[in-house]
């Protein structure tokens, strides 16, 4: 027997009858919850379902509890639109494959170093993705090219990294599906503010998969998944400098954004937990 599936079970289902008897949970109730239910699993939105009710971020902060001590790169949760394999990108990096005369360009460097002492970590694995500027990834949009806004890089001999974008924006979640239909039934808006995912690896180092969010979006206290941090806030400048944009080989004004991760040495044990594992780090 599972003990520990079974306290989980036991304590799961004495919370599931105390709000049937408080809300006096009618069998028609019970049977809509069902469909639902159902539906979400035919859409596979249970993973979405999942961030709306805050059980993704929750669990991810239990989880990677050592990533929440103030010095390393807090961590946070994959999402539902994370792609394996994603192209290995070679500086100068470039993940937008297409870029929309609107689009404001966007340049992200900065560095990834050990936590416990600063030094920098060459040739750590940076895995990104991200929405374009109207909110869309490409594996939700077919006017993409596959694996648009989507790279992996390596950090260079100092542990800097850097590539170019576009900034995304904010977008509704569950278009159209059971969970979006769900949100909009209890009143809740299905908004995440703008953002960026990294997941980050280096060989003696635990991997992080965190998301950077935009500063000044709207939705940024009220993300629909409850995922922001202010340790975890990118802070854009503007450049319309016509040297700096010659350099940079635009020709419109650009934006800059810097972000160190601080990546936490594994332990011992931590260690001996991941020797079977085949994570992305494996395509290094």
């Amino acid at each position: 027997m599972n003990e520990r599936l079974n306290a989980i079970t036991s304590r799961v289902m004495e919370h599931l009858h105390d709000v049937i008897a408080e809300f006096k949970v009618t069998e028609d109730e019970l049977r809509s919850a069902l469909d639902f239910l159902t539906a979400v699993g035919k859409s596979e939105e249970y993973p979405l379902l999942s961030d709306v009710l805050l059980v993704s971020v929750a669990v991810d902060n239990v989880t990677h509890w050592a990533e929440q001590d103030g010095n390393s790169t807090a961590s946070n949760v994959e999402g539902p639109l994370y792609r394996d394999e994603a192209p290995i990108l070679i500086a100068p990096v470039n993940i937008c494959s297409v870029e929309g005369a609107e689009d404001d360009i966007l340049f992200v460097s900065g560095q990834v170093v050990s936590s416990e002492d600063g030094s920098p970590l060459a040739n750590a694995v940076l895995d990104v993705w991200q929405a374009n500027g109207e909110g869309d990834y490409e594996n939700e949009d077919p006017n993409q090219p596959d694996y648009n806004l989507r790279g992996r890089m390596l950090t260079d001999e100092n542990g800097r990294y850097e590539f170019r974008s576009v900034v995304p924006a904010a977008y509704e979640i569950g278009k159209g599906g059971p969970v979006g239909e769900f949100l909009k039934t209890i009143g809740r808006h299905a908004w995440r503010p703008a953002h960026i995912h990294f997941k980050l690896a280096q060989e003696g180092f635990n991997s992080v998969t965190t998301m950077l969010f935009i500063e000044d979006d709207p939705y940024i206290d009220d993300d629909a998944i409850g995922a922001v941090k202010s340790s975890l806030i990118l802070q854009l400048e503007k450049c319309a400098d016509p040297d700096e944009m010659a350099k940079r080989g635009v020709e419109r004004p650009f934006y800059t954004a810097e972000y160190d991760f601080k990546l936490r040495p594994e332990t011992t044990g931590e260690a001996r937990s991941k020797e079977n594992s085949t994570d992305f780090v494996a395509s290094k």
